[in-house]
């Protein structure tokens, strides 16, 4: 098959991801693929909804435009009409399911189309049309592999690749190799984004509605929300990494809200990708962030994400948005990194297959530590430009555990360890890895209560929905403690998922944990939302209701046929395993 490759590029709020989509919408199969289940997550709505109009059908009707959507807006020649609208019709229902790495959501056994985060995305289908978004990622150390692969792999007869220009000269290069035609459109912003001659001195006073205060450390967020709560009688929502996507999503509707009294918005660099912001202005408090080692200077790449963020598109009375600096030094480094043109990238990274990493470990020393064969593909691998082999980051973190709590495991396992989602730097994300890691070995199965039971998790989430249910309200600082708890069992539930949704038989608990992990969000909300001490709790409760009335309906799938017997067959091998070391031992003994 010769693709057609049509590259879609520009800023952010340049509508680069509008037209994809509606190529999508019109494709009698196809797929999305995006970087966050957030992103998967709000394309497989609306498609179902019919909120997207199809590229062949002309929008009727009045309708609102869709302001909530992350794609940015765009008044198309020779229509006034939206085509990305608030309000569905029938007229443009696409059927949809939605994959991510932790579930297989299906609206319909017979949809024709698939949004999916992009290590989810089918490479073994042919489709019509597909939609990879945030192309850029493809030179990610960590996750790039997952968007060489879908460059590579997805057969589809119209591929939309939609992200920065920085990715462009990458893909021509690939696309030497593969003959397919390639066409790049290029967009301008939509808005104007303004550096602001002046900062704000380190007054925060001087914060207005509409303003967005951006920090890097989650203490600091707090504090920061404290202190312009004091200074300015705004209310604040939050938004970083260690928020669940789901309660992220629920602050930035609460910022959203004219009506909800959260004028301002507190964040970290989560508001770069996935949050739909109606940011007038974006604040720095500093241009730089801590790695897990030193403080490191942001990268003009990701000051550009962040401060583009301001102004979008169709949400503000005055067209553009603005940037800057809480304090005077650091507004000339802004305007420097904001006038720099993007760096174009100069490799894809791409990960060796585990038969591939198989057949090096038969090569290896049996003592070998794990870090050897990590290393391996980046030094022997015969991988020409534009392509350069993965290694994983955090590597010495993740080496160090590997080695000495699972490195009598299968090397299916520990790959599939060294893929999950979890923080190697974080003392209570490894805490939860080694109790996972011990029941799997000595059990096979794995119990979700032994899981959280190497933690207080179980014990505050019932301390909280006692709050809850009595109306009571703690002290910040008791409430602070219950989120960080929170947020650990949160990371544990997805994390207990993801391992289901590729081992079912050994992380069987599977609808106990999508349960657990609903109430566990229920209570992040409440407590964030106590935090600041006043809010329109019944036009909260109000729009809760009608977003839970407007759920659609579906049914979680575990896997296809062919990897539930690879399952089996694999389970029986570890349990034959696992038998043979408990006679021994018992012999022994």
């Amino acid at each position: 098959m010769r693709r057609k490759i049509i590259m879609h590029v520009g800023p952010t709020n340049s509508g680069k991801t509008h037209m994809a989509l509606r190529a999508l919408a019109a494709a009698k199969s196809g797929l999305y693929a995006g970087p966050l289940r957030l992103l998967a997550h709000e394309i497989w709505e609306r498609l179902n909804k019919g909120q997207i109009v199809p590229l062949d059908m002309f929008p009727e009707g009045d309708a609102e435009p869709d302001t909530t959507i992350n794609t940015d807006i765009v008044e198309e020649t020779g229509t006034k009409k939206p085509t990305l609208r608030k309000q569905g019709s029938s007229k443009y229902v696409r059927q949809c399911n939605l994959r991510t790495g932790e579930e297989f959501r299906v609206v319909s056994d017979s949809a024709s189309l698939l949004s999916c985060t992009v290590e989810m995305a089918a490479l073994d289908t042919q489709l019509d049309v597909a939609v990879v978004d945030e192309i850029q990622m493809i030179a990610d150390p960590a996750r790039g592999s997952a968007w060489t692969m879908a460059v590579l792999g997805i057969a589809a007869r119209e591929l939309h690749l939609c992200g920065e220009e920085a990715a462009v000269p990458v893909v021509e290069e690939i696309l030497k190799h593969t003959r397919d035609e390639l066409v790049v459109n290029r967009y301008k912003r939509l808005t104007p984004l303004v550096v602001q001659n002046e900062s704000l001195y380190g007054d925060l006073s001087h914060v207005q509605k509409g303003d967005c205060v951006v920090t890097f450390s989650r203490n600091n967020i707090f504090a920061l929300k404290k202190r312009v709560e004091e200074s300015t009688g705004l209310l604040c929502a939050v938004a970083y990494g260690k928020l669940p996507p789901e309660i992220r999503s629920e602050q930035a509707a609460l910022f959203n809200n004219p009506h909800s009294d959260y004028d301002v918005i507190v964040a970290s660099d989560a508001i770069g990708m996935g949050l739909n912001l109606k940011i007038k202005r974006v604040v720095f408090e500093v241009l730089t962030k801590f790695d897990g080692y030193v403080e490191r200077p942001l990268s003009v790449s990701q000051i550009k994400q962040i401060a583009g963020r301001a102004g979008r598109y169709g949400l503000h009375g005055e067209p553009g948005g603005f940037v800057t600096t809480l304090y005077p030094e650091d507004l000339p480094r802004l305007k420097s990194a904001l006038s720099t043109p993007p760096e174009a990238l100069t490799y894809a990274v791409i990960d060796p297959s585990e038969s591939w990493m198989e057949d090096v470990a038969q090569i290896l020393h049996p003592e070998s530590s794990i870090q050897a064969l990590f290393e391996v593909p980046s030094y022997v691998s015969k991988v020409r430009p534009p392509f350069r082999a993965a290694l994983p980051s955090k590597l010495e973190d993740m080496v160090k555990f590997i080695d000495t709590r699972a490195r009598d495991m299968l090397l299916a396992d520990k790959l599939m360890l060294k893929n999950c989602p979890t923080s190697w730097r974080e003392p209570s994300a490894l805490d939860i890895l080694a109790q996972i890691t011990r029941l799997y070995k000595r059990e096979v199965q794995v119990d979700l209560d032994a899981v959280l039971a190497v933690a207080p998790l179980m014990s505050t989430l019932e301390c909280v929905e006692k709050w809850m249910s009595g109306g009571v309200v703690p002290a910040p600082e008791k409430l602070k403690k219950a989120l960080r708890v929170l947020e650990d069992m949160h990371k544990t539930l997805v994390l207990y998922l993801w391992l289901g949704f590729r081992n079912y038989m050994a992380f069987h608990q599977a609808e106990e944990a999508h349960t657990l992990k609903e109430r566990v969000e229920k209570a992040l909300d409440w407590c964030l939302r106590q935090v600041s001490g006043r809010h329109d709790e019944q036009a909260f409760e109000m729009a809760k209701q009608g977003k839970a009335a407007d759920e659609l309906e579906y049914y979680r799938k575990r896997r296809a046929k062919e990897a539930k017997d690879a399952e089996v067959k694999k389970g029986v091998v570890f349990a034959e395993v696992v038998a043979a070391a408990r006679r021994a031992s018992s012999r022994n003994g």
